[in-house]
């Protein structure tokens, strides 16, 4: 059996599949769900200004694109820590 998936619905995750809208603003559980972390490091993002989002009815909602370009960079981040990582320890300086 074949599933296909079209707007205003895509297919996120490692574990199974998961259906997200495809909206651009997201509440904070669901932007804590779309990157698979708690929702307080939502809320410290949220507050440090990393990630742009408005409030509305006292409820902040998070603009996606700017949380998908967030954990983005902060891959970028963690890929070349392990390819420094993984340089030193072939060149012998890191043990």
């Amino acid at each position: 059996m074949t599933f296909t998936i079209s707007p205003p619905f895509e297919a996120i995750g490692e574990q199974g599949m998961e259906l997200f809208p495809s909206i651009s603003e997201l509440t904070v559980a669901q932007a804590a769900q779309l990157i698979d972390t708690p929702e307080g490091y939502i809320d410290e993002l949220l507050d440090a200004g990393r990630v742009v989002f408005r409030w509305e009815n006292n409820k902040r909602l998070v603009q996606r694109d700017s949380l998908l370009n967030f954990e983005a960079e902060y891959q970028e981040g963690v890929d070349a820590l392990a390819e420094i990582t993984r340089e030193s320890q072939e060149m012998g300086l890191y043990d």
